[in-house]
């Protein structure tokens, strides 16, 4: 199965984006956008895996819903990957709970290494993806309107089966790890 591990965000923050995304799509083409069901801060993307190995990798991370509690985590602007200049990813950049999530994230990658997966090369910068284009482009200073900033509580880690399919990726629940430990 095609898998990820992600936080889920909240049906407001979902809603809230969603008003941005079509605000957005006004004025930049050429962006496939992310629908609302879709939305997440994505930790950790597998590709391709073994069904069994979806139940190793619970196995192996099963600690962290002990070490890390619920935390807040604060939307705070539009930003680009690699760089507004050369846009490819719309994404939604984060404040409050940064640390939080790259510490879980930090976690996640030194666990799996165990069996045999490995640790992503590009830094990680927590994000919620808006849209994805296949051309990079410019985009527009118009396209970036001011954001409320909105807090919500990152309380579990899920791991997503992924289907693909014309009109977009469809994201699964396969397990859901929920954070009641003391950190966050």
């Amino acid at each position: 199965m095609r898998a990820f591990l992600a936080i889920e965000i909240s049906d407001d923050i979902k809603k809230y984006l969603n008003t941005v995304i079509k605000s957005m799509s006004l004025h930049i083409d050429g962006v496939r956008w992310v629908n609302e069901a879709g939305q997440h801060i994505t930790l950790k993307f597998f590709g391709e895996i073994e069904d069994k190995k979806v139940w190793h990798i619970k196995e192996s991370m099963l600690f962290i819903e002990e070490k890390y509690g619920p935390f807040t985590a604060t939307i705070r602007g539009i930003d680009a990957f690699p760089d507004r200049r050369k846009a490819r990813v719309i994404v939604i950049t984060l404040e409050n709970g940064v640390d939080n999530i790259k510490n879980i994230y930090n976690d996640i990658e030194e666990s799996v290494l165990t069996l045999g997966i490995e640790k992503e090369k590009r830094p990680f910068t927590p994000h919620i993806t808006l849209g994805r284009r296949r051309i990079p482009a410019p985009l527009p200073d118009k396209a970036f309107k001011d954001i409320e900033k909105i807090s919500f509580t990152a309380g579990s880690v899920v791991l997503f089966k992924s289907t693909l399919r014309p009109e977009g990726a469809l994201y699964t629940p396969v397990w859901e790890l929920k954070l009641r430990g003391s950190e966050g």
